[in-house]
């Protein structure tokens, strides 16, 4: 299942290269400022067609196609491209996510980052790898030398989480960017590149993501600090080193 899950994401990952070199097309979401590129539909495509190939009766659960339940104990949850602005900006912050969830937690996940030539895997209890290469997060215990990634969500929502997430911890830490992508976030935490990632989003957002950094040696939970909860449709997650995660947690909470 892991290997197919590779496979799709690389295949996903070429053809979106493609379709964004030739030029997108755009169609507008429900929600202000939220759409949907031809590229994002191609990828799911891609990457439903691979793993129904050869695990037809499994669930799934993708951000344009929705949930298709088979009453299986495995559920594939994809994101097809997350970070769809800076991906049609021509920026290279996006991935493709696949994670899959068993037992109502994550157990594997993958996720690529085609611009970037990064393709980050892990498998429960087996250790998180970049390119094939073991990953760990950081070490970082001072939170005025730590980098913490955040993201403003839809239009409508900015200001509250800039009150509740931002504004806690902006001057007490080294620099907090705004990078775009969850997935991105996410690969950062568990690479060392960030020393922790805040944002709330949806499950396809976060499934592949959360198994990855937490087997680079990281700590997830939601703002309260509990375990996430994979039956909502939003979720609010935390991602951290671990080092520094009941820290930031209290600013938080204040």
């Amino acid at each position: 299942m892991l290997e197919t899950a590779k496979k799709a994401a690389i295949l996903a990952g070429r053809k979106i290269l493609s379709l964004r070199k030739r030029g997108l097309t755009f169609n507008n979401k429900k929600r202000l400022g939220d759409f949907v590129t031809d590229a994002d539909v191609a990828s799911e495509q891609i990457i439903l067609r691979e793993i129904r190939s050869r695990f037809p009766n499994h669930n799934f659960i993708s951000e344009e196609v929705g949930k298709i339940d088979n009453h299986s104990e495995y559920t594939w949850v994809i994101d097809p491209i997350d970070g769809t602005i800076p991906f049609s900006s021509g920026m290279p912050s996006f991935g493709i996510s696949i994670g899959l969830i068993k037992e109502g937690k994550p157990y594997f996940g993958v996720i690529n980052l085609p611009a970037l030539n990064s393709l980050f895997w892990a498998e429960r209890n087996k250790g998180a790898y970049l390119n094939g290469g073991r990953i760990t997060v950081t070490k970082g215990k001072e939170l005025l030398k730590s980098v913490i990634g955040f993201e403003f969500g839809y239009v409508g929502t900015r200001n509250v989480e800039m009150q509740k997430l931002l504004k806690p911890i902006i001057d007490k830490v080294r620099y907090t960017p705004v990078l775009g992508s969850t997935v991105v976030g996410l690969s950062y935490v568990a690479n060392g590149n960030l020393d922790a990632y805040i944002h709330s989003a949806h499950p396809w957002d976060y499934a592949a993501g959360v198994v990855i950094v937490e087997e680079a040696g990281g700590k997830v939970t939601d703002y309260e600090g509990r375990p996430i909860d994979w039956s909502k449709d939003w979720i609010d997650v935390f991602a951290s080193n671990g080092v520094i995660h009941e820290e930031i947690l209290s600013l938080i909470k204040q």
